[in-house]
């Protein structure tokens, strides 16, 4: 099956890329050896290196690629709060729990004033006697 369209890049997406020229060919290197288009020692001809150095490059970029597509938690990350901040949230709340206590004391006291002014006024009940058969 014949595909239509554009040609893909391949290497090509590589120019697209802000960065050094340097960089930029090397990262072409790296994938047109990935790709087989080009052997190791050709590549590390190009490059000006040994192999072993070619293979802890390709390594590095591989693992710090694969880094990147790792699952990550979505929207933008937390500010850490400084520590002046956590103090003044941190006084702000003893002083608001010391009137919400304050507010609770007054209310308790109400409650009891309240039930002991209710009391007598109301008439205590009689109870009826035995009722008759």
């Amino acid at each position: 099956m014949a595909r239509t369209g554009r040609k893909p890049l391949a290497a090509g997406h590589v120019d697209r890329l802000q960065g050094s020229a340097h960089a930029r060919q090397r990262m072409r290197l790296l994938l047109e050896c990935l790709w087989g288009e080009k052997t190791i020692p050709e590549a590390c001809v190009e490059l000006g290196i040994c192999e072993a150095r070619f293979h802890t490059l390709r390594h590095q970029w591989l693992q710090e690629a694969l880094e990147l597509l790792e699952p990550r938690r979505t929207g933008r990350p937390c500010k850490e709060p400084s520590r002046e901040e956590l103090q003044q949230w941190v006084s702000r709340l003893e002083r608001e729990n010391q009137q919400l206590s304050q507010q609770l004391r007054e209310a308790r006291v109400r409650l009891e004033v309240a039930q002991i002014v209710a009391a007598p006024l109301e008439p205590p009940k009689k109870t009826a006697g035995p009722l008759p058969r």
